[in-house]
């Protein structure tokens, strides 16, 4: 919190948001301890039983048939944990380090480096990082792609996002959300990606497509706090929305924040009126960015010139605060992730 306020100093110029371009060498210990809260851990998780039970699945198969089991990054990163005999702690410290880095990377080249990072503790972090342990990957890299979200490092962008799709295939449902300025402004663009997506989703989702379906909306499925977690992107959404151009980005990003802030907004009535809620609640994991991207940027809208505004500081730290308070006291699936356990500290 302490470095939150040290970065937080509004510029004198309106609309002048500084840009971070690389990564202080500190943040790589920041990585490193933030992965081994999360890739050491001990039965916690809403993920981890299932998760261990596919890795012990995994290791009766071949490389071929373990591939039909989960995407291919994951698959073959459980498969060479396997034959190395380093158990699901090397699966799931890959993980957490790939995660980190793409949340860390992203946060370094935010005004607010520190306050970034903090918004994304409570639900990013904790939640879905040792909850949802693939997405949590894959939403790690679709930040780390964000980064590049300029229009000039396009084929980066996709890159990040498709290495996303091997360990997450519905993460290619975010390739046209940031490819969205690109489509508006040519048309052969628009065209040329809509082949190209209808390519990718035939060889990475279409033959799981059937299995999600099948899952999430034939079976209608309701997502516990589904409505709760979708809801927490409308704040950043208004904000993207009616404050955008006092928020600092560049044209491009300014753009794929305001794709996102509508989408963040249409899957709210859809959550309140569908029954199918697991499937929306899942997709919305993929718009947790526009919190870290917008909640942080607060003291930039409402902030006094070269102030510290530490009261504007002091409101997004309390929100999050609010948001890891709320979760542990109300959640239903809480109990999966309390207490915290961890081989560092000798569970096993």
């Amino acid at each position: 919190m302490m470095a939150a306020f040290a970065y937080n100093r509004v510029p004198q110029a309106a609309g002048e948001v500084p840009e971070r371009t690389s990564m202080p060498s500190g943040t790589y210990i920041l990585v490193f301890a933030t992965a081994l809260l999360m890739g050491l851990r001990y039965e916690v998780g809403g993920d981890w039983f299932p998760y261990l039970q596919n890795y012990n699945m995994v290791q009766l198969l071949n490389y071929g048939q373990a591939l039909d089991t989960f995407d291919s990054g994951y698959v073959t990163l459980v498969f060479v944990a396997g034959r190395l005999n380093a158990g699901i702690w090397l699966v799931n410290l890959v993980c957490g380090l790939i995660m980190t880095f793409g949340i860390v990377r992203f946060c370094s080249r935010q005004p607010n480096p520190a306050l970034s990072f903090l918004v994304a503790i409570p639900y990013l972090i904790i939640v879905v990082g040792m909850g949802y342990t693939r997405q949590g990957v894959a939403i790690g890299l679709i930040l780390a792609g964000l980064v590049h979200a300029d229009g000039r490092s396009t084929r980066k962008l996709i890159f990040y996002v498709l290495a996303a799709a091997l360990f997450h295939r519905a993460s290619l449902l975010v390739l046209p959300i940031v490819l969205a300025p690109l489509f508006r402004r040519n048309l052969l663009y628009a065209i040329g990606a809509a082949l190209a997506f209808v390519i990718l989703f035939a060889l990475l989702l279409a033959r799981s497509a059937d299995t999600y379906i099948t899952n999430y909306v034939d079976a209608e499925y309701e997502s516990g706090g589904a409505v709760v977690r979708v809801a927490m992107n409308l704040l950043p959404a208004l904000f993207a929305l009616i404050w955008r151009k006092r928020l600092g980005f560049g044209s491009y990003q300014s753009e794929v924040w305001t794709v996102f802030a509508l989408i963040a907004l249409a899957t709210f009535p859809l959550v309140l009126a569908a029954s199918f809620t697991t499937a929306i609640d899942r997709f919305a994991l993929f718009l947790i960015p526009l919190q870290i991207a917008v909640l942080p940027r607060i003291p930039y809208i409402f902030g006094k010139q070269k102030a510290l505004n530490a009261q504007l500081v002091l409101a997004v730290c309390a929100y999050s605060a609010a948001v890891q308070l709320v979760w542990l006291v109300f959640a239903t699936h809480a109990k999966y992730w309390v207490p915290y356990k961890s081989i560092i500290f000798g569970a096993q």
